[in-house]
């Protein structure tokens, strides 16, 4: 066991292992690999707690290899990517241990959608929202893919919370059932959820359970209150009534929980499944759009549209002049016209230097007429 003095912490310290206040290893001050905040030190110090304690060792960011940053294109000069990383490793670690029967770590889900609140609340502009999005379509190489897709739907779910004004105990509640929204997944067998190719019609009914094993899960395993584990419960509910576990239509349906509809339909058609191909930003959210009030709540799809555009960052497209590039931000006031950043130039070589940007809002002579998928582009790169 590990004494650190509290005088020798510093805020973005990660650790090895779990931190605990007490010798005991009873009451956790930060879960391993996530990132120590400055009021949680000014917190223990009120207290007059002189000492931590752990079974790890502490990582220093300014020291640490940014050993995943090449997964995820450029992230590693991203102030946003160590910490994104981390959550999805602590919450692959929280996924990993309900598999084996281990307690769920309450306080763990907790800070993780703290973290995110803050992290969302605290960029400093739309660029950098736009840097968060941009890592949703390349993160399945980063951890456990329930806890891939939590993390991403909860960063959505918020930015789409705090467009729409929510209060914070709201947006608290929010990040939590987006962060469980899937839990009960873990309950349905392998061969359902890993299986190539179509479902049958058994195997969908069982795959359909899953929202109720998850509204179960919250209660009964975490011990979160009926607020949340309803919204988990009717997360696939539908705007025409068409959804289920109980068919509920249009405002039946929890606010939150219609948010939650959106962002986890967009989140999961920009990774692939094992049961159905990837979809690129742009093909999912058209999709959103076509499916909109039919599925969603029309209010929530425009919310969504205003914070990710038409053309989401990390969507690849090519433009009039035959150019080739990667959506980097989105401008609330014209969604058809992003900022690209230029990967092949107008006569087919690819750019060297990779700072070349193109805000098509201000070239007007420039507009995109495709979008197309990362591997065709990964085929252009690698030619």
């Amino acid at each position: 066991m590990n004494k650190i003095k509290v005088s020798d912490l510093k805020e973005g310290y990660t650790f090895t292992s779990n931190v605990y206040i007490d010798e005991k290893l009873q009451s956790m001050l930060v879960p391993a690999n996530l990132n120590l905040k400055s009021k949680e030190i000014e917190r223990i110090k009120n207290w007059g707690i002189e000492e931590v304690y752990t079974e790890g060792e502490i990582v220093d960011p300014d020291k640490a290899e940014k050993s995943k940053a090449g997964d995820v294109d450029d992230a590693a000069d991203s102030k946003f990517f160590s910490s994104y990383a981390a959550m999805i490793e602590v919450f692959s670690g929280i996924v990993s241990g309900l598999k084996k029967g281990k307690k769920p770590e309450v306080d763990t889900i907790n800070k993780l959608a703290n973290q995110i609140i803050d992290i969302v609340s605290g960029a400093e502009d739309i660029k950098d929202i736009h840097e968060l999005i941009g890592y949703i379509s390349k993160s399945d190489k980063l951890g456990e893919k329930y806890a891939v897709s939590g993390i991403n739907c909860a960063f959505l779910s918020i930015l789409v919370g705090m467009e729409l004004g929510l209060t914070a105990i709201r947006l608290q509640h929010l990040a939590v059932a987006s962060l469980l929204h899937d839990i009960g997944m873990l309950k349905i067998p392998e061969r359902i959820t890993d299986k190539n190719g179509q479902l049958t019609p058994d195997e969908l009914n069982i795959v359909r359970m899953h929202s109720a094993v998850s509204y179960q899960v919250v209660i009964k395993n975490f011990g979160f209150p009926e607020t949340i584990a309803r919204i988990v419960l009717q997360h696939h509910e539908r705007w025409d009534g068409k959804g289920y576990p109980n068919g509920l239509a249009g405002d039946q349906i929890n606010l939150l929980s219609r948010i939650i509809a959106v962002t986890d339909s967009f989140e999961a058609m920009n990774r692939a499944k094992s049961y159905r191909s990837s979809m690129i930003g742009y093909a999912a959210m058209k999709q959103i759009l076509n499916e909109n009030s039919k599925k969603y709540d029309a209010s929530i799809v425009k919310l969504f549209i205003k914070v990710l555009g038409i053309y989401p960052p990390g969507s690849f497209v090519i433009l009039n002049d035959t150019s080739i590039g990667k959506v980097v931000k989105v401008k609330k006031i014209a969604p058809l016209r992003p900022v690209i950043k230029l990967l092949i130039d107008s006569s087919g070589n690819k750019c060297e230097d990779s700072n070349i940007e193109i805000d098509l809002v201000t070239n007007t002579r420039l507009f995109i007429v495709k979008v197309i998928d990362l591997s065709e582009l990964e085929g252009k790169l690698e030619g």
